[in-house]
């Protein structure tokens, strides 16, 4: 049966390189939404809430799903590298209905670190930063309101790799 981990954060949680470390260390499948994201629509994303941002975040979904579906019989692992939607759990809501119908298990995590260490680690990007303003307006929509406690990990303190083989010992065993 394969399961898989949506793997997601606000930018700077480390959500990318734990998804790589997951993919290349341990040899789960990694599919990154915002590869997709940028394949198809470079920076146009349409206004967070839009429904330009909708739909292309509704086909975004979509070819997450076909990828899927093209390699689930083969891997047992694969951790999507899931974008900070503006409005969660909207996004989530998407991918549960789609892998219900196939009897797909899946989880959800939440990286999220301080927030100042995110800002920090944001800042020190080398391809694109979202900037302090940013990085503080998604992290507060990252609550035990909205989504249940345990799927958060603070890895504030943790190397990537550490935080890798938590989530390891967390999700595939």
């Amino acid at each position: 049966m394969v399961r898989i981990l949506i793997l997601t954060g606000t930018c700077g949680s480390g959500k990318t390189t734990v998804s790589k470390l997951l993919s290349v260390g341990i040899g789960w499948r990694r599919i990154s939404e915002d590869e997709l994201w940028k394949k198809y629509y470079g920076n146009n994303r349409g206004a967070f809430g839009s429904d330009e941002h909708r739909i292309k975040r509704q086909h975004i979904h979509k070819l997450v799903f076909e990828e899927i579906l093209s390699i689930y019989k083969e891997s047992i692992f694969i951790v999507i590298d899931a974008t900070v939607h503006e409005s969660p759990p909207e996004a989530y809501n998407e991918y549960s209905e789609l892998f219900k119908n196939y009897k797909i298990e899946w989880r959800l995590c939440i990286l999220k670190p301080r927030l100042e260490i995110a800002i920090m680690r944001d800042s020190q990007r080398k391809d694109w930063i979202a900037g302090s303003e940013r990085v503080e307006k998604l992290y507060k929509k990252f609550t035990g309101k909205v989504f249940s406690k345990e799927w958060f990990i603070d890895n504030s303190d943790e190397t990537p790799e550490q935080t890798m083989k938590r989530i390891y010992e967390l999700y595939a065993t």
